[in-house]
């Protein structure tokens, strides 16, 4: 079960230490006579910002006991909203602190103090649009990850230095070392993530075994540990992979779609489809015998985390892959627990693992749902869209006492969380996993 206390204790500490440099503002260094309200208001702003920014790296940067305590799917929400806030924080700084003195933006002609922070609020303009509008920019995933990261580090960097060149209030040393403080706290995890982790996953490399085709523009790599063993996972988490170097080539976050009781080969399967330049372009082409690493498991999305009566998986397209990986759990497990799996996708060509998951309904206490938008005439499944009617055609009697799990396209996930809500089914009872890093 999540630890509901645990997430509450680290989410208060988190805001408590957010808050901290204000508050240690307030206490030593009490405001200067003469200095005007909007003045004071727009430094007290930044005191905000910058523990904001540099915390952000803390909540995507693969710690694992983080990633397993909230999940990625939260973990990325609160990053993208975080960083939001961040960035109207210190326009808010920028606008009030410099009193309308537009030319204080320039990071060329003002001071060193000004220049390193306009240097700052411009670079975090560019990681802003750069995220936002990543696609109309035509900018492939692995090159938005590394200018992000670029971004990312001169802005904390550009903006201790305008934090250490001020001659107010960061000029006591106990609120200066503590500012620095902040930026340590995102440089070591950085270094530690980018580094050893890299350097790790190098040095216990993984084969790829086979690479099949399944149809629907996905395949399946299965790999095997090469004179290492692996790692355990719960059916539901994902690893991080990349096929090349891991320390000069872009990662992915991909689910695990094998069963987690391993067997003695430790073999672990991960179905891609071709939804970009990697996927459609670098996977195909992996061939068996090819070194793959893997950084993993992260993620709270799985069954063995939230005890039911039963199970209601809810996927859309290539999110059947964490579906996959906890059916095939529960069946090497002789788990006698029913579950019901919905799986909804454009067309009849686009479901994968569609003739194994047919064959475990004779297996297992599985009913498999088919869902085509697009269905030919002999169809005899489900068309059209998961609505609150076909839910409520499926669903079981005691449906409010099930754990749902969905991942799939973030519309479709939105619009099936709703048509549970007006099911009545327990929002607590509701997981989701996306995987929209932009």
């Amino acid at each position: 079960m999540t630890n509901v206390f645990g997430a509450i204790f680290w989410f208060a500490l988190y805001v408590v230490a957010i808050l901290l440099p204000l508050r240690f503002a307030i206490l030593i260094a009490p405001i200067a006579p003469g200095r005007s309200f909007l003045l004071e208001l727009g430094v007290g702003l930044g005191f905000i910002a910058y523990p904001l920014i540099t915390s952000e790296f803390l909540l995507v940067g693969r710690l694992r006991s983080v990633s397993q305590l909230y999940g990625n799917d939260l973990l990325m929400f609160f990053h993208k909203y975080m960083g939001v806030a961040a960035l109207l924080f210190v326009i808010g700084h920028a606008a009030l602190a410099s009193q309308g003195h537009v030319a204080q933006l320039n990071p060329f002609s003002s001071p060193p103090m000004l220049r390193y922070g306009a240097w700052a609020f411009w670079l975090l303009i560019a990681i802003a649009i750069t995220s936002m509008y990543r696609k109309p920019l035509r900018l492939n995933y692995g090159s938005w990850m590394l200018l992000h990261s670029l971004l990312a580090f001169a802005i904390a960097a550009f903006g201790l230095a305008h934090i250490v060149a001020a001659r107010g209030y960061t000029y006591r040393p106990l609120l200066r070392a503590l500012m620095i403080g902040w930026f340590l706290a995102y440089l070591i995890p950085a270094i530690r993530h980018r580094f050893w982790d890299y350097l790790r996953m190098w040095l216990h490399p993984w084969q790829v075994v086979a690479n099949r085709d399944e149809g629907g523009r996905s395949r399946t790599l299965v790999l095997e540990p090469v004179g290492h063993r692996g790692f355990e996972f719960q059916p539901g988490q994902f690893a991080w992979l990349s096929t090349g170097h891991p320390l000069v080539t872009e990662h992915h976050p991909i689910s695990m779609a094998s069963s987690a009781e391993l067997t003695f080969a430790r073999r672990i399967e991960f179905s891609i489809r071709d939804l970009g330049d990697w996927s459609g372009g670098r996977v195909p082409r992996v061939m068996p015998g090819s070194k793959i690493y893997l950084n993993g498991p992260f993620g709270a999305f799985s069954l063995d985390r939230e005890p039911g009566q039963g199970f209601v998986l809810i996927a859309g397209g290539i999110g059947i892959t964490p579906m996959r990986s906890m059916v095939l759990t529960m069946l090497d497990r002789g788990d006698v627990r029913p579950v019901i799996l919905f799986y909804a996708d454009r067309n009849a060509e686009s479901l994968i693992h569609r003739e194994e998951l047919t064959r475990l309904t004779r297996e297992m206490n599985l009913t498999l749902v088919l869902v085509l938008e697009a269905a030919p005439a002999d169809w005899s499944g489900e068309q059209g869209r998961i609505d609150v009617d076909l839910l409520r055609r499926y669903l079981p009697a005691q449906f409010t006492h099930y754990q749902y799990f969905m991942c799939g396209p973030s519309l479709m996930m939105d619009a099936v969380e709703d048509h549970l809500a007006a099911l009545d089914v327990p929002q607590a009872r509701i997981h989701a996993e996306r995987f929209d890093v932009v």
